[in-house]
């Protein structure tokens, strides 16, 4: 699904880009040679190019390409508001499936039996809402749960993506095609394994989890095109 592809080629581009062969100001491939590179569509890579745009990797020039703009990135939350507001939705669930999941890796070992707890909370809360099939419960709780975690982290950077994410909670309630039981079942099971990593100091296992549940979350709250 092309929901699930533009988070993946983003990690991958990004990772591509983050390598030696890059620097700052150097110019990509272009979209064909990239879609070939890593098996998609270019409208797939020419989507993802701008989600990197607005995520502050690359800067696009009309006529003449993309080019490497900076390796860490910096969001541009201005240039997210422009967009439509499902795009920008869309946008940020990508971000956060870009950075949670290696959060996730190096804050499992770090969290005190306090944290655990506010993550339980957030789990049952989850369950309630699930259970409800409330789409827009479940958004908030699942923004909530991670936002916990970048607070322990203190990563402002996240914690202000996050921040964004929740002003954009209105258009997510509205942007999914109707709750799949299938992937209500999965995404409520991938989460407990996830508390479960978390509480239990597995910070591999948990790093891979997320990335199951945060693709679950992105299937469910933001329409395929």
């Amino acid at each position: 699904m092309a929901s699930t592809q533009r988070p993946i080629l983003c990690q991958k581009i990004t990772a591509m880009l983050q390598g030696k062969s890059f620097s700052i100001g150097d110019r990509l491939p272009g979209e064909r040679r990239l879609a070939e590179m890593f098996k998609t569509s270019r409208n797939t890579v020419r989507e993802a190019l701008c989600n990197l745009e607005s995520m502050g990797y690359l800067e696009i020039r009309e006529k003449s390409g993309c080019y490497l703009k900076n390796k860490e990135g910096c969001i541009s939350w201005e240039m997210l508001r422009k967009r439509k507001s499902i795009e920008a939705s869309r946008q940020l669930v990508e971000t956060l499936y870009l950075v949670v999941p290696g959060l996730v890796r190096t804050e499992t070992l770090r969290l005190s039996p306090a944290d655990i707890t506010e993550l339980e909370t957030a789990t049952s809360r989850l369950g309630e809402a699930i259970v409800n099939f409330d789409l827009s419960m479940i958004s908030r709780v699942y923004i909530s749960f991670f936002r916990s975690l970048a607070e322990v982290s203190n990563n402002g950077y996240l914690i202000l993506l996050l921040k964004e994410l929740e002003l954009a909670a209105k258009n997510l309630e509205h942007a999914g095609t109707g709750l799949s039981e299938v992937q209500i079942d999965s995404l409520f099971a991938y989460h407990v394994e996830l508390f479960n990593a978390l509480k239990t100091g597995q910070p591999e296992q948990a790093e891979k989890l997320a990335k199951y549940c945060l693709q679950t979350f992105s299937q469910m709250v933001l329409p395929d095109s």
